[in-house]
């Protein structure tokens, strides 16, 4: 055998068949089978939750586009659980973010795995957590603070919740009502900000019918308190004593048809209403009288819609494909970003987002069960495209 420059090697005469007990076996750092760690006790660097961020300008994988994670953001409510498929929130302040979940508290996974196929394959698969796993309906309604720490919970309502789609606050509310969807339940609940009931609107209110049957999956309010909600295949407005005053019925995918409806905005300055029609992988554009103007086809699943303050811009949060899309104001897609996956940074089934002050990004998946905090990375310029800014809904 020669020894080449710089360690090669030629290789004399043929090769032999290894016996399989002398063969080395795959990386059990890599592949991790009957344990979390190894033979010799190391964790696998794809278990780890690490952000994979570049290192002095070198190496890393964008996964949270133009965004860090926030580690430890929020601490754990109970030891051992965690928020069951967090599904929206109302972001007052960096230390009051309002966050809402589908089924309160669900046992906590397992194992730390975040990469890799055991990720569906061990015990505390993701694929096993959303609507699988041992729940418990507690803490459906929490506030936590800058550093995550649990500031309220509205636990004496929690025997109200069936599954929470989202929650709302009228921003023309001098005293800020925080209005919650439940689609299991099928009604919408108005609470003063400390949890009392003020009203409530369910299937009879709202004249759900077996043949276009009413559900809130998104409420947008006008500045006199009327407001709509959407849902389903109808759009309806309800004066601001919540008595329902008309119903768009319209099902099905044709222009100013619908299909599981889940996003409104208002954009009065522009004359517009912008409804995320996600059965028909589109958002669809009217004017504020409700006369169709346009649609923007070929967006795979938009769960969450918001409108950017400073141009109108319009986001979108993508479920399936874990993506960020920023639309301008003729529907063309300007830039976007996400990665799916359950790795700090990475995303999966984004329900809602929202945007503090300081431009803190906060993150609910409902697939992934969790809320993630990201905030700017330090390399990267505020002007940065790809950053979301102050968002508002009408």
């Amino acid at each position: 055998m020669t020894t080449l420059e710089n360690g090669f090697q030629v290789l004399a005469g043929p090769g032999q068949v290894v016996a399989p007990e002398n063969r080395p076996s795959k990386s059990d750092r890599l592949y991790p089978t009957k344990a979390i760690t190894d033979s010799g006790g190391h964790l696998s660097p794809h278990m780890l939750p690490q952000p994979f961020l570049p290192v002095n300008g070198k190496g890393g994988e964008d996964l949270a586009g133009p965004y860090e994670v926030v580690e430890g953001w929020p601490k754990t409510i109970n030891e051992g659980w965690r928020m069951a498929s967090p599904s929206g929130s109302v972001v007052f302040s960096a230390d009051e973010v309002v966050v809402t979940s589908h089924f309160g508290q669900a046992r906590d996974r397992v194992t730390p795995l975040v990469w890799g196929r055991n990720v569906f394959q061990m015990d505390g698969s993701p694929m096993r957590t959303y609507g699988h796993m041992e729940k418990k309906p507690e803490h459906f309604v929490v506030t936590f603070n800058r550093n995550g720490d649990l500031v309220e919970s509205w636990t004496k309502n929690d025997h109200m919740f069936g599954k929470v789609n989202r929650i709302f606050s009228d921003p023309n509310d001098p005293e800020r009502h925080l209005w919650i969807s439940d689609s299991k339940r099928q009604c919408i609940f108005k609470f003063t900000r400390d949890g009392e009931l003020v009203m409530r609107i369910g299937e009879i209110e709202a004249h759900s019918m077996p043949e276009n049957p009413w559900k809130a999956e998104d409420i947008a309010w006008l500045p006199n308190g009327d407001f709509y909600t959407a849902g389903l295949a109808r759009v309806d407005r309800f004066n601001a004593d919540g008595e329902l005053a008309a119903s768009l019925l319209s099902a099905g995918d044709q222009p100013g048809q619908f299909a599981d409806l889940h996003g409104i905005v208002l954009d009065a300055e522009r004359d517009r209403v912008l409804v995320v029609d996600r059965g028909n992988s589109r958002i669809q554009v009217f004017d504020m009288d409700w006369h169709f103007r346009e649609e923007w086809p070929n967006i795979y699943a938009p769960y969450a819609m918001r409108m950017q303050k400073a141009d109108g811009h319009i986001w979108i949060a993508d479920g399936f494909t874990s993506k960020f899309l920023r639309y301008d104001l003729d529907g063309r897609l300007v830039t976007s970003w996400g990665q799916w996956g359950i790795a700090p940074g990475c995303t999966w089934g984004v329900h809602w987002f929202d945007v503090d002050e300081t431009g803190d990004l906060y993150i609910c998946e409902v697939y992934g069960e969790r809320v993630q905090k990201f905030r700017r990375r330090s390399d990267v310029s505020a002007d940065d495209p790809r950053l979301i800014g102050q968002l508002h809904r009408y």
